[in-house]
């Protein structure tokens, strides 16, 4: 993603996230503060009555007739009005406690939503990403999983259902190619030994992983257990193929027998597996849900710390970021019409994170009476 899609990705969806776990940990905190409350009233409704009944045992002591039966049916009022004390202060405190539980779960939900949406997007640069499919009954589960600069992890699942390639069983054959991957030898009265092959593009793919345009496919054929798997290097011409089948009786290696690799339609291989590849690779923007999120080792979606989040972006894209709120502060530049970006807009969205938004005002050099200049 470019830098200033990136900087709009950031200031909507990060900055969301940030203000809603905010919130949610301060309704967390509160919800806290009230059950601790609870216990603090509660402590001295005990102190209290306890006193009272000290009073009575004395009266007690020292007293007879009526007005020992007096204090007798005192002490029975007392002890039930403490219980009706008892029960109207946790009803109150717990539906107080109840009510902001909910309202920071709901925000919580809120947030997850924005990371979602501000990390569907690929808004950092990603080192590495993985896709993997696997073939369950009938239908494919997937997911892809990103390493970014700054120590970013996360992972999708995908929506194969909505995915041109793998949206139902894959076969080699129903992509439009056959290929014919040679297995074993076989004897004959006639010719001798000759080479059996299998029928790869009858097979059907149960699982696949792409890395930077490299694959690990395997594929298998109902009902007898035979499985082929191939394995690139690459997309390139140059790219290495490897091959490798096994049933019931036998595993080999296709690539390491010289008299079998040389019966393999090496070119043919290549278009299939590219064709996977391109699959692959447009499935991964057919992502549905979040549902892992570390930084550095943390857990972010248990943490929900969105505001140390963005601050690992701004430490690897701040630079960026400002050199684009530079531009945009150019009476030439004052909008970006492309993504529908400009200076009032940026500091719109930073009044909504309020004094967290220092931090990342002062990075894009966008001071104010708010967020003056650090001295």
């Amino acid at each position: 993603m470019e830098a200033k899609a990136s900087l709009k990705q950031t200031v909507t969806h990060l900055f969301d996230a940030v203000r809603y776990s905010n919130h949610a940990k301060e309704l967390e905190k509160a919800a806290a503060d009230s059950e601790d409350e609870l216990q603090v009233e509660m402590d001295r409704l005990e102190s209290m009555t306890e006193q009272i009944a000290s009073l009575m045992s004395a009266i007690e002591q020292g007293s007879e007739g009526p007005v020992r039966d007096l204090s007798l049916q005192l002490r029975g009022f007392l002890d039930t009005a403490k219980q009706q004390a008892k029960e109207r202060l946790e009803r109150h405190a717990r539906e107080g406690v109840e009510e902001k539980k909910k309202a920071a779960s709901g925000e919580r939900d809120r947030a997850l939503k924005s990371l979602e949406a501000y990390l569907a997007a690929d808004p950092l640069p990603v080192l590495d990403r993985t896709v993997e499919v696997k073939l369950v009954d009938t239908e494919y589960e997937a997911k892809a999983k990103y390493e970014c600069e700054g120590g970013m992890r996360y992972e999708f699942v995908l929506a194969p259902n909505n995915s041109k390639l793998f949206h139902q069983e894959v076969t080699l054959g129903g992509l439009g190619h056959e290929l014919r991957v040679p297995v074993r030898y076989a004897k004959t009265l006639l010719k001798g030994r000759v080479i059996g092959f299998e029928r790869l593009d009858q097979y059907v793919m149960s699982e696949a992983e792409e890395t930077g345009g490299k694959l690990r496919a395997t594929f298998e054929k109902a009902g007898n257990g035979s499985r082929i798997k191939a394995v690139t290097s690459g997309s390139e011409d140059d790219a290495f193929v490897g091959l490798e089948y096994s049933d019931k009786l036998q595993s080999v290696n296709v690539m390491n027998d010289a008299s079998l690799s040389a019966h393999v339609d090496l070119a043919g291989v290549k278009r299939a597996t590219g064709d996977v590849v391109r699959g692959l690779e447009e499935l991964a923007g057919k992502k549905v849900s979040l549902v892992r999120l570390s930084l550095g080792g943390e857990d972010i979606l248990d943490s929900m710390d969105c505001y140390r989040l963005a601050q690992a972006v701004f430490d690897v894209l701040g630079p960026s970021y400002r050199e684009i709120v530079q531009k945009l502060s150019t009476a030439q530049s004052a909008q970006d019409s492309e993504v529908g970006l400009n200076i009032q807009f940026i500091r719109e969205r930073m009044k909504t994170l309020g004094a967290l938004a220092r931090p990342f005002s002062q990075s894009l050099g966008l001071f104010s009476r708010e967020f003056p200049p650090s001295v």
